[in-house]
């Protein structure tokens, strides 16, 4: 049933981005590392997350940041991943990893448990004059 609702999603969402402005958009997931993985293994595995989800979208305007408190809670990490508008984001989840490449979905549910995630619009400021 999750994977109908977000076949539909995307799909909504590549109709209406056709019109959408070029904002660009995050889609920031809140994640914990399981047992006996490391930042260094998050990092290798997002490398290949990124050429898979380049290579799926058509553009490199696709980036991804494995990103650690500082201050605060220092609990967990989240993946930043921006794309350049709403139709590079659609492509990418809107394709089955699962089937396209199975190796990188199970490396990724190894990796992580990530139970939250939000899209976020972003416009860029301008400097006041």
């Amino acid at each position: 049933m999750k994977k109908i609702l977000l076949a539909a999603l995307t799909t909504a969402f590549l109709v209406f981005s056709a019109g959408a402005s070029a904002d660009m958009v995050a889609n920031v997931y809140s994640c914990t590392l399981k047992e006996g993985k490391t930042s260094e293994d998050a990092h290798a595995i997002n490398g290949e997350w990124l050429k898979w989800a380049r290579a799926t979208a058509g553009t490199d305007g696709i980036n991804s940041s494995f990103t650690t408190s500082i201050v605060g809670d220092l609990e967990g990490f989240m993946w930043v991943d921006t794309y350049e508008d709403l139709t590079a984001w659609a492509k990418v989840n809107g394709a089955d990893m699962d089937k396209e490449n199975p190796e990188l979905s199970e490396a990724l549910n190894a990796l992580a448990d990530c139970g939250e995630s939000r899209l976020y619009k972003m416009e860029a400021s301008k400097v006041a004059e």
